[in-house]
């Protein structure tokens, strides 16, 4: 990745650009005004956004201890339209069913776990039948689809547990999934699937069930399907809308060559120290639920973004490496809930750094970018649009062919946008571009640009450049703009 290079323009080269205005759209009138803030009243700001952003995010998540005493196992019938086969039902017209047909002789049968936990080689002893588990390399090898009950658990300590895929595995949890320096991958051998559709072995993770991967590694798993893309949890529709969230804890372990990582919907995850490789759709993907994502490396997204929130999600993305997604490093979008994102280091996007679309951030949900570093997207390393307030604090942005920060509104909202900071510059475009935001606060910024042929600020600011440049560069203060 190549790295911000250092920011050397000169105040006096930045007012001389600022001569150098071009005419551009403006979403709102030039009947602004232009006030000062002291630098208490800009560092108190800074201070308190950033105490309110830790603390709408933070939460606290614990292991959860394995159902006591010993499971029961049993083979059982799987339904498609069934009572209590709602577990199955997403995954009837996905391929599942007719790959487990190109294994069973019978009506299919599915591995269910009740009243306890158990490990595999337990498992292995109750099962007592190779052809739906039995010994393989340094673990087993699983040929049906297992499901974990309410109240079982399946233990995955210090072993390899290798999913068939010529006879439609797959891991159904409804209730406690531990892998500790344990591996879990899809084995194919050269048989192809009795489907007409791609298929792989996958996980998922239904609401009120626990998911935790500490020092493990999950490989080749999952296809581009609804609920089948990796390791997912999700609330079902035959579940109570106020069921328990999904809690789902990883740590110190790998993922790669996956079609979704960690695909999260109404769940509580904790995602630490751990890598992300290979990833076929996005490394996480997350919507209605809480997520710390922390001290993580995501390498190589093919066809999506490396991390993408939506809808009721309040999230924490702090100290992750991010490289080589196919869009967006990071994309946000139709979401509410506080997010900040701090200390990333984010490179080598083919789409934008970080996405922003249709938000409506709030002082009790902010949206705070701190402390990144964004460098060589081959887009605008920040892009948003219809988005209410953004706050950019501490961050090094550049090397980009597009622009350094892009907020564009169709319609203006309020705002506001607060640039406190940053360090800004080495791009194709204007540094800085802002549409349709009432109130626009800049302090503290450095910028990098190419005298006499380059604007700073563009947009509705472009008639301000020199005002603003003179007093936040040259100066060293904080300006705020305000429209009617």
């Amino acid at each position: 990745m190549a790295l911000l290079a250092r920011f050397s323009l000169t105040c006096l080269a930045a007012l001389l650009l600022a001569g150098t205005a071009q005419a551009g759209s403006q979403a709102l009138p030039v009947n602004q005004t232009v006030d000062a803030l002291t630098p208490e009243e800009h560092q108190r700001q800074v201070l308190t956004l950033r105490q309110q952003a830790r603390q709408a995010v933070t939460f606290a998540q614990a292991e959860r201890p394995r159902p006591a005493g010993r499971a029961s196992v049993s083979l059982q019938p799987m339904f498609s339209s069934q009572a209590g086969s709602w577990p199955f039902e997403p995954f009837v017209n996905n391929g599942l069913f007719r790959a487990i047909a190109g294994y069973q002789a019978h009506h299919p049968q599915v591995v269910m776990l009740r009243g306890g936990s158990i490990t595999l080689a337990q498992l292995n002893d109750a099962l007592a039948n190779p052809r739906i588990l039995r010994r393989y390399k340094d673990g087993y090898l699983l040929s049906y689809p297992l499901l974990i009950g309410p109240d079982a658990g399946l233990v995955l300590e210090g072993t390899s547990l290798y999913l068939y895929s010529f006879s439609g595995t797959a891991l159904i949890n409804q209730g406690w999934l531990g892998l500790n320096q344990s591996s879990l991958e899809s084995v194919a051998d050269d048989k192809p699937g009795n489907t007409d559709r791609a298929w792989r072995p996958f996980v998922v993770a239904w609401a009120g069930s626990h998911t935790q991967v500490i020092g493990s590694t999950l490989r080749r798993l999952g296809y581009n399907a609804n609920l089948s893309r990796g390791l997912t949890t999700a609330l079902s529709p035959q579940q109570p809308a106020g069921s328990r969230l999904a809690t789902v804890l990883i740590r110190d372990s790998r993922f790669s060559e996956l079609s979704t990582a960690v695909e999260l919907q109404h769940s509580q995850a904790t995602i630490s120290t751990s890598q992300f490789e290979q990833s076929q759709q996005y490394a996480i993907d997350v919507r209605d639920s809480q997520l710390s994502l922390r001290g993580n490396q995501l390498r190589g997204i093919d066809n999506n973004s490396g991390v993408r929130l939506r809808g009721q999600t309040r999230a924490l993305l702090e100290d992750n490496l991010i490289l080589g997604a196919g869009k967006a490093a990071i994309e946000i979008s139709e979401q509410q809930g506080a997010v900040l994102l701090a200390s990333n280091r984010i490179g080598d996007s083919r789409g934008n750094g970080i996405q922003l679309r249709n938000l409506a951030p709030t002082s009790a949900a902010p949206l705070l970018i701190d402390d990144n570093l964004l460098a060589s997207s081959q887009g605008t390393a920040v892009d948003a649009s219809d988005v209410g307030a953004l706050a950019l604090v501490g961050n090094r942005i550049g090397n980009t062919p597009e622009y350094a920060v892009s907020l564009r509104n169709a319609t203006p909202l309020l705002g506001p946008l607060l640039l406190s900071g940053n360090r800004l510059g080495q791009v194709g475009k204007a540094v800085v571009r802002v549409e349709g935001v009432r109130e626009v606060a800049l302090g503290g910024n450095s910028f990098d640009g190419k005298p006499l042929l380059q604007n700073l600020l563009i947009g509705d600011l472009l008639p301000l450049q020199a005002r603003l440049l003179e007093a936040t560069v040259r100066q060293g203060g904080t300006a705020r703009v305000r429209w009617p």
